[in-house]
């Protein structure tokens, strides 16, 4: 995941922080969308949507969770900010928020090459709005992760639309999440589980349910396992990294019913005679190399996506080499040392091209 520069946004996204381990962007309405990326995006990969959705009153940053996705190298995870409040909250999932949420992914596909259809996480009030989402929308998701909702999409809550039945759903709840989510819930978060669970099996839906004993309102690691699991079927990529796989568990409901996806392949590395690096990422890195000591592991992600040898001969560039040059050592002799094998030379001489090592 990158961790240091930015990257030049497209007309109609601003970019509002810098060195802050991930770009923030402005939506319609003006509220910020965190998002998270690969170290190096490859212009003939398409890169798999992940949506990580906050909970009441929470804020689009970490993406509720699922930001550490973006390290896999094959996904692009983003953090919506929504309002909680007024007489349509972004819990509905329609409205205002899903028409937002849609312009976000148009406006990403101008930037990224991106796949057709969004994968979305859910906790809470995360969860409701995933759900809603892909039954109000399901031309455009590809699976949910939704968990511990404090409402479902039944009882006059929303609705079930059969064209979302070829949708995989991951849903859970704690069994000591049995709290109202509001004073005239007529359920608590439990019940109201089990009440959308049990409708969405009799219409036949693709889904895997399970609660959580001793668990209250949080994540258990059983959410983030059946998160993985939804990932791997929803956008045909291994559940667990790019290249690891999860098993799928047996209770899954109508997976016989859910198109197949065929596996891309892997991203290939850009490359380092079509790159360039904007005057800006250039300026912004010498400053920030002058005025302080630049973690290994940043300096590392900013060489891999910008090797020495696109920036060493540019006025500045002393403070930054130093630094880098230490920590290419250090990785080299974490590695292995001459020891280390094929392919981790093959991975250092790459980042390291332009930099000149004692």
């Amino acid at each position: 995941m990158k961790t240091l520069f930015s990257l030049i946004i497209p007309i109609g996204l601003t970019l509002s922080a810098a060195f802050a381990g991930e770009e923030v962007i402005k939506d319609s309405q003006g509220m910020d969308c965190f998002v998270y990326t690969p170290e190096t995006i490859a212009p003939d990969t398409s890169y798999q949507l992940v949506v990580g959705v906050h909970g009441a009153n929470g804020k689009g940053n970490g993406a509720a969770g699922m930001k550490g996705w973006a390290d896999r190298g094959d996904v692009i995870v983003i953090g919506p900010s929504f309002d909680s409040k007024g007489e349509r909250p972004y819990q509905n999932g329609d409205g205002v928020h899903a028409e937002k949420l849609i312009a976000l992914f148009d406006d990403l596909k101008k930037q990224y090459k991106l796949r057709d259809k969004m994968f979305l996480h859910g906790f809470s009030g995360g969860s409701q709005f995933a759900h809603r989402f892909a039954m109000n929308h399901p031309k455009v998701v590809c699976g949910v992760s939704a968990h511990s909702g404090g409402s479902w999409a039944t009882d006059n809550y929303g609705s079930i639309s059969n064209s979302a039945k070829k949708i995989p759903f991951a849903i859970s709840c704690g069994e000591a999440d049995t709290a109202k989510s509001f004073p005239q819930a007529p359920f608590t978060r439990m019940e109201w589980y089990g009440r959308f669970r049990d409708e969405i099996d009799k219409k036949g839906f693709c889904y895997i349910g399970d609660t959580w004993p001793d668990v209250g309102h949080r994540p258990s690691p059983g959410v983030w396992d059946l998160a993985m699991q939804c990932f791997q079927l929803a956008a045909g990529l291994p559940g667990k990294s790019a290249t690891e796989e999860v098993e799928i568990s047996a209770e899954w409901k109508n997976l016989d019913e859910i198109p197949r996806v065929a596996k891309p392949a892997a991203p290939k590395p850009q490359p380092l005679g079509n790159r360039t690096i904007p005057d800006s990422s250039v300026r912004a890195a010498f400053s920030k190399a002058d005025a302080e000591t630049i973690p290994d592991k940043g300096l590392l992600i900013f060489m891999r996506r910008y090797p020495p040898a696109l920036w060493k001969d540019k006025p500045g560039s002393a403070e930054l080499l130093e630094q880098c040059k230490g920590a290419a050592k250090r990785w080299f002799d974490e590695a292995g040392g001459e020891e280390m094998d094929a392919a981790a030379k093959k991975d250092f001489e790459r980042f390291t091209e332009g930099l000149e090592i004692d």
